[in-house]
């Protein structure tokens, strides 16, 4: 008869590169709202808030900015 585990096993911790992956933005530099998230991101991954860092990252990502024109 096999005694299956009871209890949780410990936590798993993730490459380094999955965390530039969920994380990974370029805030645009001069951008009020790209600061501002960039902030928010930075504060919600001290606090491993990784649902909120997550959902800000993609808003950095996505965050509309107009195309530059070429001269």
């Amino acid at each position: 008869m096999t005694n299956p585990r009871s209890y949780p096993q410990p936590a798993v911790e993730l490459a380094a590169f999955v965390d530039d992956y969920l994380y990974g933005c370029s805030p645009v530099a001069g951008c009020g709202v790209c600061t501002a998230l960039s902030a928010e991101l930075s504060e919600a991954r001290k606090a491993n808030d990784h649902g909120t860092a997550y959902d800000t990252a993609a808003e950095i990502r996505n965050h509309p900015h107009p195309a530059k024109t070429k001269p």
